[in-house]
């Protein structure tokens, strides 16, 4: 039998509800139902309400969409090391730049921009000054 899946809108509008509305209860018993089924037991994280709504919401209620996205073990440093050692500050294991040069950039940048930046903040005519 074909489980009832909510469409766009209905997971966007469960999305806007509260953890503890009653009405997120059947896609999180069904997302706790898959993890189990699944011997999924995350080692530093329960399978938590809050914890299974951050999928859900990321994907909209879809089921099959946040079925867990999928989570490569809790040694998160040393799978971002293993994947992006480039981009990682110096701090966590990169090859390239520490934190303090990739912050000046960031400040450089913003400063190249103050024109911009200021641009898009003056009022366009009749409006108020954001």
């Amino acid at each position: 039998m074909a489980e009832a899946r909510p469409g766009p809108a209905a997971g966007a509008q469960l999305s806007g509800l509260p953890d503890h509305s009653p009405l997120l209860q059947p896609s999180l018993a069904e997302l706790r139902r898959r993890a189990g089924e699944a011997g999924a037991r995350p080692a530093r994280r329960p399978l938590s309400d809050a914890f299974l709504l951050r999928f859900l919401r990321a994907r909209d209620f879809d089921l099959d969409l946040a079925w867990r996205i999928h989570m490569h073990g809790d040694n998160y440093k040393q799978r971002l090391l293993q994947h992006f050692p480039d981009i990682l500050p110096v701090e966590y294991g990169g090859e390239e730049y520490s934190m303090e040069d990739i912050c000046q950039e960031w400040t450089n940048f913003v400063m190249k921009s103050e024109n911009y930046l200021s641009s898009i903040s003056q009022t366009v005519k009749g409006e108020e000054v954001i």
